[in-house]
């Protein structure tokens, strides 16, 4: 049988190209599902490590819950400047305070505290930081005298600040010292967080005095 050798050098270069063609497509096709899968990967990836992508509403919620954790941190860093510097911080008029609803402060230690009226006419101020363990207590006062840490039911009595024998809380609320001044800043009557009290605590000599806390007695 006879052969064409140009006819077969033709027909072998054709299948090489054939071949070569299927080889590339096959080539691309791998890289193609590589980077797809590579891709997959690095999505997986980075939501392992940073969470699933945001919408655009929810990024905006997430800036706005930063911007007023921020403030909140400006906030409490202007309070701690302030009591650095300042002798005296003022509380409310005496007139503002009640016996039965205290009005939140924060002391010189950045503690919640609460101010009452005390039955002799007098401020009454003590820490609001539960003695368990830390929680806010309660600005109401009940009818035995008492307020309530809500954390773990914590009864503290407002006018000594001693928790009730069956709380979780076993040591009183501290007292905070107070200063009464006259609306031109001269102090008329003050009293230490010992309990012992300064000053004309006569109820003329009180009409219109602001309530303050003060540095100077620690």
């Amino acid at each position: 049988m006879n052969t064409n050798p140009q006819s077969d050098k033709f027909a072998a270069h054709l299948i090489d190209t054939k071949d070569r063609r299927y080889f590339l497509k096959g080539v691309f096709g791998i890289a193609a599902g590589a980077a797809l899968l590579l891709a997959g990967s690095i999505d997986k990836v980075f939501r392992f490590f940073f969470g699933p992508r945001l919408s655009r509403n929810e990024e905006l919620e997430m800036m706005q819950q930063r911007i007023e954790r921020l403030k909140a941190t400006v906030g409490l860093r202007q309070l701690e400047l302030e009591r650095k510097q300042a002798d005296y911080i003022l509380i409310a008029s005496l007139s503002e305070l009640d016996s039965t609803t205290g009005k939140y402060f924060i002391d010189y230690q950045m503690r919640p505290a609460l101010a009452f009226l005390g039955k002799d006419g007098l401020p009454m101020l003590l820490c609001a930081k539960c003695t368990h363990l830390g929680c806010t207590v309660g600005n109401q006062v009940d009818v035995r005298g008492k307020i309530l840490c809500p954390c773990h039911i914590s009864y503290f009595d407002v006018t000594t600040g001693e928790p009730d024998a069956n709380s979780p809380a076993k040591t009183p609320l501290p007292h905070i010292g107070w200063v009464l001044m006259d609306k031109g800043g001269k102090v008329i009557a003050s009293r230490l967080s010992s309990g012992e009290t300064k000053g004309n605590t006569n109820a003329g000599a009180l009409t219109g005095a602001n309530v303050y806390i003060t540095s100077k007695e620690t």
